[in-house]
């Protein structure tokens, strides 16, 4: 009997185990809609840079920039070009910048559904 007792507390600790298992877990499926690829051209003469990309309807654009370059580099955005929304689908889109001449300055676009909290 013992045998028995001790057998049916194996089982009832296993069913037990599936049955927290079971319930704890769920699927659950989000599907999520990568952004399109944008490409930023950049465009510079003197101290006057053009930057422009073709733009998707609804989607916020935002450009950030930085005078230095590595991992330690600070990114900001750039003033006139923050949340800029695309208003048409393959419309370009055209900010300007403007900094000294020798100074070196490089720019990233960043893209989302939303715009950027200010």
């Amino acid at each position: 009997m013992f045998r028995s007792g001790k057998r049916a507390m194996r089982r009832l600790a296993a069913l037990a185990l599936v049955l927290v298992a079971g319930a704890g877990c769920q699927t659950v499926r989000e599907e999520v809609q990568p952004l399109r690829e944008t490409t930023l051209t950049v465009a510079r003469s003197g101290g006057d840079v053009t930057l422009s990309w073709i733009g998707v309807r609804g989607t916020y654009y935002s450009v950030m920039y930085t005078d230095a370059r590595g991992g330690k580099a600070q990114w900001k955005l750039l003033p006139d070009a923050i949340n800029v929304r695309g208003l048409a689908t393959g419309e370009p889109i055209v900010v300007m910048d403007r900094l000294p001449e020798n100074q070196p300055r490089y720019y990233r676009l960043v893209q989302d559904a939303k715009p950027l909290a200010p």
